[in-house]
């Protein structure tokens, strides 16, 4: 019995990340510059995971490949989404993104702008939740 429910416990921890997020996948019209966020399901909004492109160059949360980022502020309101990504050491602003949803019955449609300091700012179009 005791075993049995060990058993059922491992399993139900180790579910409950999976069904927690959801991903939004943002793009410029000309692919210039894209991100992918990882937004984790909470009550507030959680960034858990990030990947900013522009050009050659990629920002990553936790990468070993790009340019660290770390999640500075993050707010959700409704139907709207604010990110601001800083240096992993929290010293400067690195990028913000400001995404807009519009609902009507079962359409939505997400849309925002992307700014990453010395580098530029782009209008994007994004899929998700």
């Amino acid at each position: 019995m005791r075993r049995s429910a060990l058993s059922l416990l491992l399993i139900l921890l180790a579910a409950g990340p999976a069904a927690a997020s959801g991903a939004i996948e943002c793009t410029t019209s000309g692919g210039e510059a894209s991100a992918s966020l990882t937004i984790g399901s909470l009550p507030v909004l959680a960034v858990v995971g990030a990947k900013l492109e522009a050009g050659e160059r990629r920002w990553t949360i936790g990468g070993d490949d790009a340019e660290g980022i770390a999640v500075g502020q993050a707010f959700r309101g409704i139907g709207e989404m604010r990110i601001d990504f800083t240096d992993p050491n929290v010293e400067e602003v690195v990028a913000e993104m400001r995404l807009f949803t519009a609902t009507e019955g079962r359409q939505s449609v997400t849309a925002g702008t992307m700014r990453i300091a010395d580098v530029g700012a782009w209008a994007l179009t994004c899929e998700g939740p």
